[in-house]
């Protein structure tokens, strides 16, 4: 018998359910029946889209960095001549949305921490949403770096990673502190003194 054919708007809003309901409740807490249920799809219908929840959870990895990519390129094709500016805006944005969502976190992070070890077609999946969110970043970081706005003394690329580590340590603690201030206090840190060429002797004698 022919396999029915699928709907891809069915297969969407299986997509961006998943994401709303996985960021609320995490991978354990969200069930196959709650997705079914508010997207109004029967179970047997599901395995015409997804061959397990498992590839489901990757596949809404894919989509979710989509989404991110989508409105980080948005924020650096309108942005102006400073990278540092972009750099600025796209973390305050980040921010934002951190308080919007009610300090729910990144949902990449949250799966990392939940089931990064258990599940390799959802490692893969993360590990390309890190990988093109890396790619915007050096750009913008190697950029400033070639203006004279950020340090020069460690490749774009090592401070890509310093970005993206603290800002997911960040996240945890403001999980256990239930507030964004130390979240904000770590990007400051980051982005107006460490990442900040060093000052020089003859110019702090002036």
């Amino acid at each position: 018998m022919a396999r029915p054919r699928q709907n891809e708007h069915r297969r969407e809003d299986l997509l961006q359910k998943g994401i709303d309901l996985l960021a609320a409740h995490g991978y354990h807490g969200t069930g196959l029946k709650k997705i079914l249920d508010t997207v109004e799809v029967p179970k047997g219908s599901f395995y015409n889209y997804f061959e397990s929840k498992e590839h489901f959870v990757a596949e809404i990895i894919d989509q979710y960095s989509r989404n991110m990519l989508e409105r980080l390129d948005h924020m650096i094709g309108e942005a102006d001549d400073d990278p540092v500016v972009v750099l600025h805006r796209i973390c305050s944005a980040m921010l934002a949305e951190v308080e919007k969502n009610g300090q729910r976190g990144c949902l990449i992070g949250n799966l990392a921490a939940e089931i990064g070890t258990s599940s390799n077609c959802c490692r893969e999946s993360m590990q390309r949403a890190y990988l093109s969110w890396k790619s915007r970043f050096i750009d913008l970081l190697a950029s400033a770096q070639a203006k004279g706005l950020l340090r020069q003394d460690l490749p774009a690329d090592v401070l890509c990673d310093m970005l993206w580590n603290t800002w997911e340590g960040a996240l945890l603690r403001m999980k256990i502190d239930g507030s964004t201030a130390q979240l904000k206090q770590t990007v400051d840190v980051l982005l107006n003194h460490l990442f900040l060429p060093p000052v020089s002797t003859t110019n702090q004698e002036k």
